[in-house]
């Protein structure tokens, strides 16, 4: 993941950016990793972890959702 893509997902993790994808799982696992972190705040690792996770296994997911978010 590109550096410039995972400071945007970080800021949307943290509430700073609004994102909406056309992907219901990976509005949930958005969801999910914001809830994470406003528990716990230095979990922003595990999050960012999973989410590449998430990504790796849909790579379809990856190449669209990231492709919006970088033009955030």
């Amino acid at each position: 993941m590109e550096a410039a893509v995972q400071e945007k997902i970080e800021r949307i993790l943290k509430g700073e950016l609004k994102y909406s994808s056309s992907n219901l799982a990976f509005n949930m696992l958005i969801t999910k990793m914001q809830k994470k972190l406003q528990a716990d705040p230095g979990s922003m690792g595990s999050c960012m972890e999973e989410m590449d996770a998430f990504l790796a296994k849909y790579p379809i997911v990856a190449k669209v959702d990231l492709a919006n978010i970088a033009a955030l």
